[in-house]
């Protein structure tokens, strides 16, 4: 009876050592599988960064091939950039480009996964959507150009500027990256999935699972909360909320993960609101433009008319009513440049009409206005960008406005000169002219008329001499008028 009892309790004992053994190997593979959906879930939420940060390591390597004392290696540079496409597509899936740009933009070397490649010497922007083209222009413009940034979002994707600085510590170019459904490779997914369950459980059968079963269970329910928190806070910033930080005070590799995306969302969050700021100077800088440009010039030829009709109503003269329908209409045209102010709409005088054909009849208005004699005349034809055209509507209109107040000039000749490589726009008149050296800078006219200018690449050109007249001469090369119709 008793080596019965004792062979039934080996029996029992070892049935319960088999059944801990199994439900601590399937504790330890289920905590394992909420392991690796925690990092899948953490690696899928900080893919670009990650992505950029492997890109960022590799940059300054060739810094040397782009500063060369014969120009740009492209051959070896062309090397290292297939080179950095093949290390890349073997951890993701994507469809997108990779091209080495100088600091004006232009494509040095390139190559693609999926879309052909821009050429080279071509500009960049010109070839990528509206968003990521002025993320790489603001980029390109900016006074710190060491910082690496990445963007993600469904127009642009994953875009991402790489400084590549030169020996000097200079910018020599830019890395930019943009891709489309970038993904995590199943390869790897399986490659991580075996190196972090197989081992683990050849260890738990060995060790008799019971123990550790407990361990397990013990030390990874804290991994779990903290890549849960992890989890939850890339969900956050994933929705633009860069407020959401993680506390996590361990020193571990996890505890250092979480301060670095801790310090970058504070980053992220910084950006996001300097460029909002910075969007609201710029909106209200275009507003004091327009109201500058329209209104208060409207307004002003409004009180010449009026005071012209008093003067001949004193007087007893005739000629007082036709001012008084002058000033009328210029009241409408006020009321309709603000209400197209409101609704950030093209002026009035350029609704429905070729652009030549506006800017006429703006010269002719004014010609009745001021009793100054204008001629204008346009050499070439061709179609320039709705906003361009609103742009040089407005100079002309502080310019011929400056020519009624200032000039004294008996004769203005306006000339619209559209040539293959740029547009210009020529104001002389025959006034007594000035010094314009005492002129610029001194005047929101004058600095108005060169702002509006900028975002197409343009310039204006003040020519003048006492007793000479004065010549306002606006340029706007071809490329600034792509860049603003892409």
């Amino acid at each position: 009876m008793g080596k019965r009892f004792f062979k039934s309790f080996r029996q029992m004992h070892w049935r319960l050592t088999c059944s801990y053994m199994l439900i601590s190997i399937l504790a330890w593979l289920l905590v394992e599988l909420l392991l690796l959906a925690a990092l899948g879930w953490g690696l899928h939420a900080s893919r670009s960064f990650l992505l950029t940060s492997a890109l960022k390591s590799n940059a300054n390597v060739v810094g040397s091939l782009l500063a060369g004392s014969q120009g740009p290696d492209r051959t070896a540079l062309t090397l290292w950039l297939k080179q950095q496409q093949r290390t890349v597509d073997r951890v993701f899936s994507y469809t997108g480009i990779y091209a080495v740009v100088d600091p004006q933009g232009r494509v040095i070397v390139s190559t693609g996964t999926g879309n052909p490649p821009p050429l080279q010497g071509t500009l960049l922007s010109a070839q990528l959507s509206n968003q990521a083209a002025g993320l790489l222009q603001t980029y390109l413009d900016s006074r710190d150009p060491f910082e690496t940034i990445t963007h993600n979002s469904p127009s642009t994707g994953v875009f991402a500027l790489i400084p590549i600085e030169a020996t000097d510590k200079q910018a020599a170019g830019v890395l930019v990256f943009q891709a489309n459904d970038l993904d995590i490779r199943a390869s790897l997914w399986l490659g991580i999935g075996v190196t972090i369950l197989l081992p683990a459980s050849v260890v738990i059968v060995l060790c008799v699972g019971a123990a550790g079963a407990v361990f397990g269970a013990v030390t990874s329910r804290p991994l779990i909360r903290r890549f849960g928190t992890l989890a939850d806070a890339a969900d956050h910033w994933s929705r633009g909320d860069f407020t959401t930080l993680v506390q996590d005070p361990g020193e571990d590799e996890i505890g250092r993960l979480t301060r670095r995306l801790n310090h970058m969302a504070e980053q992220l969050q910084h950006l996001v609101q300097v460029r909002q700021e910075q969007a609201a100077v710029d909106e209200r800088g275009r507003m004091a433009r327009d109201l500058h440009d329209s209104i208060k010039q409207q307004l002003f030829a409004l009180y010449m008319q009026t005071s012209g009709a008093k003067a001949l109503l004193l007087q007893g003269k005739e000629g007082a009513v036709i001012r008084l329908e002058q000033a009328e209409e210029l009241l409408g045209q006020v009321q309709d440049d603000l209400s197209n102010l409101i609704h950030e709409l093209r002026p009035a005088m350029l609704e429905g009409k070729r652009f030549p054909q506006a800017l006429r009849e703006q010269i002719e208005q004014w010609t009745e206005r001021t009793e100054i004699e204008a001629v204008f005349q346009v050499q070439g034809m061709r179609p320039i960008p709705l906003q361009l055209e609103e742009a040089l509507y407005r100079l002309t209109q502080e310019a011929l406005s400056n020519v009624a107040r200032h000039s004294q000039a008996s004769n203005v000749c306006i000339q619209l000169i559209f040539q293959p490589d740029r547009t210009m726009l020529e104001i002389a008149d025959n006034g007594h002219g000035c010094n314009v050296s005492n002129k610029i800078g001194k005047g929101v006219g004058l600095l108005s008329m060169s702002e509006r200018l900028l975002p197409f690449g343009g310039e204006v050109r003040y020519q003048s001499k006492p007793e000479q007249g004065f010549v306002v001469t606006a340029i706007v090369p071809d490329e600034g008028q792509k860049d603003d119709k892409a």
